[in-house]
């Protein structure tokens, strides 16, 4: 879906089709949820029916609710069901203490940063709660993240609108492609220092009496 038929969408159902798609978006569905705040910025610049403050408060709101229902699918399901088939793809229980050992020390860059980046954007929030990630913390981060995104996101599609038209396939591949690179570098790095981390994540998961 482009920017053209998402902006006709929007030009349909407003406000509730940014909120919509961006809420499942964040819950770890992945539909055009960042698409969808950059039409509606650029609609928002050329009518009146919507305003560029409250696209950028419904996707605030909509991008931290949608990342805390993510959160808590990933709670309750995610552990119980990597633990149980993760060892398909190379998730062994000590695996999965070092994703959890990795989330308590960065959870909150990752809530911070990874709604500028395509893939992370749409898996952080389960990931978060897949990997015990204290809820406090993530809601804090969670909260900040999702302001911090729409309004950069929103405010800049609405200053900038006619070069986002132009150039949204470009826009789209760069966004993927760093998402894409930042995973291969955390990939590259995690596996250079796998043997050092996971010993620490097993004395801090382990050594306090944790099975």
């Amino acid at each position: 879906m482009n920017l053209i038929h998402l902006s006709e969408f929007i030009a349909q159902y407003g406000y509730f089709a940014v909120f919509g798609l961006i809420t499942f978006q964040s819950l770890g569905i992945p539909l055009p949820g960042e698409a969808a705040l950059i039409a509606a910025a650029i609609y928002a610049q050329h009518t009146d029916r919507i305003s560029i403050l409250g696209i950028v408060a419904v996707a605030g709101l909509a991008s931290a609710l949608g990342s805390a229902m993510g959160y808590w699918i990933g709670r309750r399901g995610g552990y119980p069901l990597l633990s149980r088939y993760g060892h398909h793809v190379g998730l062994n229980a000590a695996r999965m203490r070092l994703g959890e050992y990795l989330f308590s020390l960065h959870g909150g860059k990752i809530m911070l940063f990874g709604r500028f980046m395509a893939v992370l954007r749409v898996y952080e929030a389960v990931l978060a709660g897949t990997y015990r990630m204290s809820f406090r913390r993530f809601m804090i981060f969670n909260v900040l993240g999702a302001a911090i995104w729409a309004g950069a996101v929103g405010y800049f599609a609405y200053g900038f609108g006619e070069l986002f038209h132009r150039m949204e396939g470009l826009f789209a591949w760069a966004a993927l492609g760093v998402g894409l690179v930042a995973l291969v570098v955390a990939g590259l790095y995690l596996r250079r220092t796998e043997v050092a981390l996971q010993a620490r994540a097993d004395e801090a998961l382990l050594g306090g009496g944790r099975a």
